[in-house]
């Protein structure tokens, strides 16, 4: 069995030295991952629709500080030596494919193999308009042409991509 907590990656406990200190006080204390969260920008949240919630409020408004999750998930790679990074999850059709899969490549491999990565499509329609890189209803579809890319991309030696 393994044990892992969330990291925080907005708000007050997202500073720079909270972050770093919060995971190695988890490695520290024998968690064997740690997960972040993926939104690249959150829209204005005072409308109620959220669906995680009883009240259909967003959790936190305070947005001080929102990581980007690949740049935070190296932050913390090179901040830790044991601790698994887990992406949880990625919204996939957020960044393009093929820097995407660099991107990925080079958290694993810097960290010694130490990333995990969950994968979605994503659900907040808000986001999508504002992030402008694929259309809400075309997500599903996008996303499984990205994971083909990235399969691609990460196993084979002149990999070469069809489709958009």
């Amino acid at each position: 069995m393994q044990f892992g907590f969330n990291l925080p990656n907005t708000g007050a406990l997202a500073a720079p030295d909270v972050v770093v200190r919060i995971a190695r006080e988890g490695e520290t204390l024998g968690y064997d991952y740690l997960t972040v969260t993926d939104h690249v920008v959150l829209p204005d949240m005072a409308e109620p629709g959220y669906p995680y919630s009883e009240s259909g409020a967003f959790y936190s408004r305070d947005s001080a500080y929102r990581h980007e999750m690949l740049a935070l998930a190296a932050y913390l790679a090179a901040a830790t030596a044991k601790l698994r990074i887990v992406l949880a999850v990625l919204v996939v059709p957020h960044r393009p494919a093929v820097l995407a899969a660099k991107m990925l490549a080079t958290i694993d491999v810097l960290s010694g193999g130490r990333l995990t990565i969950g994968i979605g499509a994503g659900w907040l329609k808000a986001e999508f308009d504002a992030v402008v890189t694929t259309p809400f209803a075309e997500r599903g579809a996008v996303t499984d042409a990205y994971l083909d890319a990235f399969r691609t991309l990460w196993t084979q030696d002149k990999p070469r991509i069809e489709g958009r």
